[in-house]
């Protein structure tokens, strides 16, 4: 067996310790793909060992992430470096210390095309606690790990919002998953722990799509209007063991105020407002996106 990680990332040089500390304990390579970074990300992946490649040369989008080209180009470098079970966790993700002390009896497990399917916490507004209440954000489990299989491929014509593992089309209702019970590991997601990044990411997401596809602003509010919901929320506190020693982020991001301190990708921000210069502010005055001020006294000084 060779256990490759497949990582595709762009300025995230606030959260890599995090993904690094376990993900080098399970792994006998990491082979990462950068889409653009002006930040230290491409030095920390280089210095922890990892080959890293550039998105340059590969299949663009005009707006957004080109991420199943990445994905797919990911894919064939683990390939060609023989690997055969694949880790698929994005920058923002760790594994809990259980999956470390477990990973080496479950991996041979798996069976060509087969993955495992952990917990997915989303950390709310804290890098220890998790959510845990009856929204989607709760009781999720994804497929982070993958034994190889030459069905399984990615669909590199996909704008964003793929899978974390191929597929296979024989894969029918994920028939192919072995979940695991999060005391045997579960993946720790930080994207939501910096609530207002989180939230000016998805304001991206939804300027991209719209230049993806005009005048789809009603179907793209309506896909991301979970991201806005903050009632009911429950929260519950992972255990110390789940994360004892990993480097938690480096940036606490909790605070409800916006103001400039609160960007931890310092891209987003800046690619939003090149849309705005692109395209004219107006083309986006039907996104709910105004909720962050900045967005919104653009809009204003349109009108």
């Amino acid at each position: 067996m060779k256990v490759i990680a497949l990582l595709p990332f762009k300025n995230e040089e606030w959260c890599l310790p995090s993904y690094l500390h376990n993900t080098t304990k399970i792994v006998d390579e990491i082979i990462a793909i950068d889409d653009g970074s002006s930040d230290n990300s491409v030095k920390i992946l280089e210095d922890a060992g990892a080959k890293v490649y550039s998105s340059k040369k590969l299949i663009r989008f005009n707006s957004g992430w080109s991420e199943g080209s990445i994905r797919a180009e990911l894919l064939k470098l683990g390939r060609d470096a023989g690997g055969t079970h694949f880790v698929c966790l994005d920058a923002d993700e760790s594994f809990t210390n259980p999956l470390v002390e477990n990973f080496e009896e479950l991996l041979p497990q798996l069976k060509p095309g087969e993955k495992m399917s952990l917990q997915w916490l989303a950390l709310w507004k804290s890098y220890t606690c998790y959510r845990h209440d009856s929204t989607v954000w709760s009781n999720n489990w994804k497929d982070f790990v993958v034994c190889d299989d030459p069905s399984l491929s990615y669909n590199h014509n996909q704008h964003m919002h793929l899978g974390r593992t191929p597929v296979s089309p024989l894969d029918i209702n994920n028939e192919s998953w072995r979940r695991l019970e999060n005391n045997y590991g579960a993946v720790m997601h930080y994207q939501f722990s910096a609530y207002n990044n989180f939230q000016l990411k998805q304001c991206w997401f939804r300027c991209s799509e719209l230049i993806q596809n005009p005048n789809s602003a009603t179907e793209i509010n309506n896909k991301y209007s979970i991201t806005m919901l903050e009632h009911n929320v429950r929260l519950a506190e992972m255990p110390k063991n789940w994360y004892n020693e990993i480097p938690l982020p480096s940036i606490d991001n909790f605070d409800p105020e916006w103001n400039e301190s609160s960007y931890v990708r310092k891209d987003l921000l800046p690619g939003i407002l090149q849309y705005f210069k692109d395209y004219g502010v107006e083309y986006f005055k039907d996104l709910d996106i105004w909720h962050v001020p900045q967005l919104r006294d653009k809009l204003n000084e349109k009108n």
